[in-house]
């Protein structure tokens, strides 16, 4: 049953068991009626009476009656039960409540406040109380007179401020002063339909406020003086809240990111460090760890540097930023002059120290260090002056004969007191001899640099000796030598280059210009050539060639110049034009004379040859030419016979005619062979390109060898699966191509073998292979194959001309192609014909080639 049902009350529930009644009692009458009706007939039938129509209607309203008081008294017994059990929830849930509304009464007067709990319009509530106030009633009634107890306008306000609440729920909090030590807040909302208004005591609200009010004033003034402060300061100045947002800059500030003012630097939310830095800055923050550090950013179009500082406080953070750009930049200026200083003189191989005004050492360079093989830790002493030469000579680095501490004072302390540098040769105990240079410094102290010069007095003296031996070398040699400087001054001359000239050496002295040397030499140029004796353009005759070598002035732009020249008494001599550093330039002559008439004698050696090979060739031509003519005839006639007209032939003049076509034919075949090859030499074969059909060239190829074939009981294998269909080639050249390489095959392939026949198509090249598994060709012998009348009968059925190859190179390559041989002994051999793919007339082939070559070469 719903809960609603559940609450009613008793007269409802009454109300409602009298109309249930009147339905129930209703249907059943009328269903009764009937039976009663029936039972009193009945009953009459039985006992024989005769009742009337009045009997049996007050016996059926009697029996209706009954069954009706029934049917209700089982109702209201049921109707009871529930009503009980409703009763028993109803009084469960007012406990709770009753006991919620205390517990929350409770709370409500636990504090030090007052409520006022309005419902409707009527008298409010009155729940807790505000002790120790004697200005504030106890009793409830006085209380809510608010006019006895507070001021008249507080009072005034308060009633407003209720009505407010009560009429259009509008919430309020007032404050009222009783006297200086007392103030009451009022606060007023509503929640649901109810509407509450709290009254609690502020305990010494008016000192605090004061006090607080004085603080405040006080705090205000020296922030806006500081705020004075900072917007003159040069350094740019920023607060920041608790979200991280910009709340206050100074001047400095906005002009450094180039707002008009604070106030738009502040609208505008511009940063003054880069998002990474403020990243840097955030992150510190966060760890609740002030940041300090140099960061660089831009201003005014300028990057400068900054030192930042920024710290957390109560309401966010503040930050700091003062330009030291000068300042690092004189810090890096000076560290990097030091730095270059101090590298610099690291880098030197002359070795400094410097000793302050107490003469210790105040700087060495590394040179320094190993010159004198000394360690760090003894360095990082700072030893004096004596000090460090006394223990270089117990170490023995320095001689130990100066020991004399006078003579120490009176010689290596002298520069101390020096106005000028001072000079000194120190000679070591191991060989090697110092350039010792001692500066005086204008506050005290000397600068002292220690040059090892045992090197170059090594090359001094080395130079001298090889200076001398050069000279020596140079006068022994048969080539003719002169160098000269770039005023034309002789410098240095052998003997060989005054006989050359026929000049006599007392003329040929140190400054002798090469002007005079043309007059004063008995033998004269009579041609000048280039390299290999070639006539050279442009290229100045004998002196004066030499002449304007040797002063030319363009220094860097020379090269180094080679000829032959021709003198009057027949001698033929090699020049080199040779520039030298600093000017110098040096004339070299070679006799090449007897070079030149052994040369001349091979030239007419090599025109002979050249002559008698022509010679060869044209009767090889001309003889094969003459050839062609009587084997045509006899294979004509040999046919003519074999015709029936010429009449029947025994058996043994068939035989011999047999042998007679067969040689004429295969004496055709090599003529032809010969007559290709010479035409291929002279550089006047043809190609007739055109589409050629792969398949069927093979097979004229095979046909023409089949006989040969069958008769050594050879089969063939031909796979043209990956060769397409048609490329661009010679059909005829291609056919005998094939040919020659089947015949080759057919020779020395062996009975009962295969022969391979393959074509395939990859890298813009059409490939023929030809395959056999004979003997095979000897690794020497491979490079041999192709050579003309090179036959190699061994292991083959029959010995040819060995044109056969010859004439399959040539054809290839005048195809743009290449042939490669793939041989071992006793495995077989393998001919691969590689031939470039071209191009074919739009619409002819549909099977082509992404590269061609061209077919007009």
């Amino acid at each position: 049953m719903d809960s609603g049902l559940n609450r009613r009350t008793a007269s409802g529930h009454g109300a409602t068991t009298s109309k249930t009644a009147a339905l129930v009692v209703q249907p059943l009458g009328l269903v009764l009626l009937p039976k009663c009706v029936f039972a009193a007939e009945a009953g009459a039938t039985a006992f024989g009476t005769s009742l009337g129509d009045s009997d049996i209607l007050y016996l059926s309203v009697l029996a209706f009656l009954i069954g009706a008081a029934m049917v209700a008294a089982t109702f209201l017994i049921r109707q009871r039960a529930m009503l009980q059990v409703e009763n028993d929830v109803i009084r469960g849930e007012l406990h709770e409540a009753r006991a919620t509304a205390d517990a929350r009464t409770a709370l409500m007067i636990s504090g030090d406040e007052r409520v006022l709990v309005f419902a409707g319009h009527n008298a409010p509530e009155v729940i807790g109380q505000i002790a120790g106030h004697a200005r504030v009633p106890v009793d409830p009634e006085r209380f809510l007179v608010f006019a006895d107890w507070m001021p008249a306008e507080a009072a005034h306000g308060l009633e407003a401020a209720l009505a407010a609440l009560l009429e259009n729920a509008t919430p309020f909090r007032i404050a009222i002063d009783l006297d200086e030590n007392c103030v009451i807040e009022a606060a007023g909302r509503t929640s649901g339909g109810l509407a509450v208004v709290r009254f609690s005591a502020l305990e010494g609200i008016r000192r605090r406020l004061e006090e607080l009010t004085t603080a405040l004033s006080r705090a205000e003034a020296g922030v806006a003086t500081f705020k004075q402060l900072f917007d003159v300061a040069p350094a740019a100045i920023w607060l920041r809240d608790g979200n991280g947002r910009l709340i206050w800059v100074n001047q400095a500030y906005a002009t450094a990111v180039d707002a008009p003012s604070a106030t738009a630097a502040l609208d505008g939310q511009l940063e003054f460090l880069s998002a990474q830095d403020r990243l840097r800055v955030a992150r510190h923050l966060a760890e609740a760890r002030p940041f300090a550090d140099k960061l660089s950013t831009v201003v005014a179009a300028d990057r400068r540097k900054f030192n930042v500082v920024e710290t957390t406080g109560p309401a966010g953070s503040a930050g700091l930023a003062i330009d030291v750009s000068e300042t690092e930049q004189v810090r890096i200026e000076l560290r990097q002059t030091i730095e270059s200083q101090s590298e610099t003189l690291d880098q030197l191989a002359t070795a400094v120290a410097r000793f302050d005004e107490k003469t210790r050492l105040a700087y060495y360079n590394s040179a320094f260090q190993r010159l004198f093989d000394l360690t760090n830790a003894y360095l990082e002493t700072e030893p004096d002056h004596v000090a460090l030469l006394d223990h270089l000579r117990t170490r023995g680095v320095l001689p130990i004969e100066k020991l004399m501490r006078s003579e120490l004072q009176e010689h290596d302390l002298a520069a101390y007191r020096a106005t000028e540098p001072v000079d000194a040769m120190w000679h070591l105990t191991d060989g090697r001899t110092l350039r010792v240079i001692a500066t005086p410094q204008p506050r005290g102290g000397a600068t002292w640099v220690f040059e090892d010069i045992t090197e170059k007095l090594e090359l001094e003296s080395q130079v001298k000796s090889t200076s001398q031996l050069q000279r020596e070398t140079i006068d022994y040699l048969s080539e003719a030598v002169a160098v000269f400087g770039s005023d034309g001054r002789m410098r240095l001359s052998n003997p060989a280059f005054a006989d050359m000239w026929g000049i006599d050496a007392a003329q040929l002295t140190n400054g002798t210009r090469i002007q005079g040397l043309a007059d004063v030499a008995t033998i004269k140029v009579v041609t000048t050539l280039g390299p290999g004796g070639a006539p050279q353009p442009g290229l100045s005759e004998g002196w004066q060639l030499f002449l304007e070598q040797v002063t030319a002035f363009d220094d860097h732009g020379r090269d180094t110049l080679i000829g032959e020249i021709s003198l009057s008494d027949g001698r033929i001599y090699n020049y080199t034009i040779v520039p030298l550093p600093n000017g110098l330039t040096m004339l070299t002559f070679s006799n090449i004379s007897e070079a030149r008439a052994a040369e001349l004698v091979l030239r007419e050696r090599n025109d002979a040859l050249e002559q008698a090979n022509q010679i060869k060739t044209d009767f090889v031509q001309h003889v094969n030419y003459e050839l062609r003519s009587p084997l045509t005839n006899i294979i004509g006639f040999s046919a003519l016979l074999r015709s029936p007209e010429t009449g029947p032939l025994n058996e043994r003049q068939s035989e011999y005619l047999d042998y007679i076509s067969s040689s004429t034919s295969t004496l055709l075949t090599i003529v032809n062979d010969i007559l290709d090859l010479a035409t291929v030499d002279a550089g006047i074969m043809e190609l007739e390109l055109s589409k050629v059909d792969i398949a069927r060239t093979v097979e004229q190829a095979v046909d023409g060898v089949r006989d040969r074939f069958e008769a050594a009981d050879i089969r063939l294998d031909v796979d043209l699966s990956e060769a397409g269909s048609s490329f661009l080639a010679d059909g005829h050249r291609l056919t005998q191509i094939l040919f020659n390489l089947l015949s080759n095959a057919a020779n020395f392939a062996p009975a009962g073998s295969t022969v391979g026949v393959r074509a395939w198509r990859h890298q813009g090249m059409l490939s023929f292979e030809i395959s056999d598994r004979g003997p095979g060709i000897a690794t020497p012998n491979i490079e041999k194959v192709f050579d003309r009348f090179e036959a190699n009968p061994i292991g083959g059925r029959q010995s040819g001309a060995g044109l056969g190859l010859s004439i399959v190179k040539s054809f290839v390559e005048l195809h743009h192609g290449h042939v490669e041989v793939r041989s071992a002994a006793g495995k077989g051999t393998a001919f691969t014909c590689h031939f470039p793919l071209g191009t074919l007339p739009p619409g002819e082939d549909t099977d082509r080639d992404e590269h061609f070559w061209d077919a007009a070469e």
